[in-house]
């Protein structure tokens, strides 16, 4: 990088990586070294390193191990109305009816194909006799 550091740069830089100069990209800190020893430097991290202790202090609280139940507890539930629940009980019929058609169609056409001539000696054309005969 530049050997060439501003303050405001500097500030920003001090913003992502923190008071400590050896958390920063090795590109910038011999620059951020002269520009710490300045007095506005050495203000820059000392405010960041007041900030990295303040966040190396937070820590999260646990979470609940009731917590799930209590989200779904409180959860509202949708209430079906009676036009809901007869719609679905139609619907249903109308799927049972659907198949129960489906069943019949396909069991009829088990039944009422003929059989297949071809198994029986002959063509799917009818039956040839000898076709040599007719030259």
């Amino acid at each position: 990088m530049t050997d060439e550091l501003d303050l405001a740069r500097f500030r920003a830089l001090a913003d992502a990586y923190g008071g400590s100069l050896a958390r920063w990209p090795l590109a910038y800190r011999s620059a951020a070294t002269r520009l710490a020893a300045t007095s506005e430097g050495a203000t820059v991290l000392e405010y960041a390193s007041m900030l990295d202790d303040q966040l190396d202090t937070w820590r999260v609280r646990p979470v609940p191990d009731d917590l799930s139940s209590r989200i779904v507890a409180g959860a509202p539930m949708p209430a079906a109305s009676l036009a809901t629940r007869a719609r679905l009980w139609w619907s249903s019929f109308g799927v049972a009816a659907a198949l129960a058609g489906a069943a019949a169609g396909a069991a009829t056409v088990l039944v009422a194909v003929p059989a297949d001539p071809v198994a029986d000696g002959g063509t799917s054309f009818g039956e040839l006799t000898d076709a040599g005969d007719e030259r």
